[in-house]
């Protein structure tokens, strides 16, 4: 066997279909920058950049879903954010932790890892029912330098899916709490199981950001 086929059998066997990417977007270096004249966090920063009808409800609720039209006229990125009460560095640990998704997610009845976890990510088979079932594998990338975390659909999968992206991005509040911004969008085969998706895809976002904080904040490292 030649190196390029050993190379092929390598990346077929731990899942991965390419070198990480960079990320697709990256939070504003000037939620990080010391601000002339105060030392606010940039947790801090990123909520005073919210609307401040999302700021009342994140102070509230400890999450929100953010109003969020599409700009070409399909599925919209659902953008959404929450407070978690543990510091950022366990935050991380626990959000990068893609195969766990099944024990505390609803409608997530299977996360299976595929192949070998790197520091660079790693690959899930998922089963999802809601409405419908779909199963579909799911690439994860992960950025720690920017406590970033994005995933798209893998199309070496099998799958009801045409397109499903998304990311967390981290923001440290204080020493103890953390702000998490959230983004989904998934698009699925047929107009009507679309109409479907949409009716729920809010409550699903709520509901998933429930299920992210109560874990989050309760599980043991």
């Amino acid at each position: 066997m030649n190196a390029r086929a050993l190379l092929l059998a390598a990346v077929a066997s731990s899942g991965w279909a390419e070198e990480r990417p960079p990320s697709r977007d990256r939070a504003p270096a000037a939620f990080f920058a010391e601000p002339q004249g105060g030392s606010t966090t940039p947790g801090a920063r990123f909520i005073a950049s919210l609307p401040e009808d999302a700021r009342r409800a994140l102070a509230k609720d400890l999450q929100v879903v953010l109003d969020q039209s599409s700009k070409d006229g399909g599925p919209a990125l659902i953008r959404a954010v929450a407070k978690f009460g543990r510091p950022k560095a366990e935050v991380w640990e626990l959000i990068t932790r893609t195969s766990d998704q099944h024990t505390f997610l609803p409608h997530v009845t299977q996360s299976r890892r595929v192949g070998e976890r790197t520091a660079e990510g790693e690959v899930n088979d998922y089963v999802v029912a809601f409405f419908f079932t779909f199963k579909y594998r799911t690439q994860h990338w992960f950025y720690p330098d920017q406590s970033r975390l994005e995933w798209n659909l893998d199309p070496s999968g099998e799958d009801g899916l045409v397109e499903q992206l998304g990311f967390w991005q981290l923001y440290e509040l204080d020493e103890k709490t953390t702000v998490g911004e959230y983004g989904t969008r998934i698009v699925v085969r047929g107009s009507f199981i679309n109409f479907l998706r949409s009716l729920g895809e809010r409550g699903g976002v709520k509901d998933a950001l429930t299920a992210f904080r109560r874990h989050v904040n309760a599980a043991k490292l």
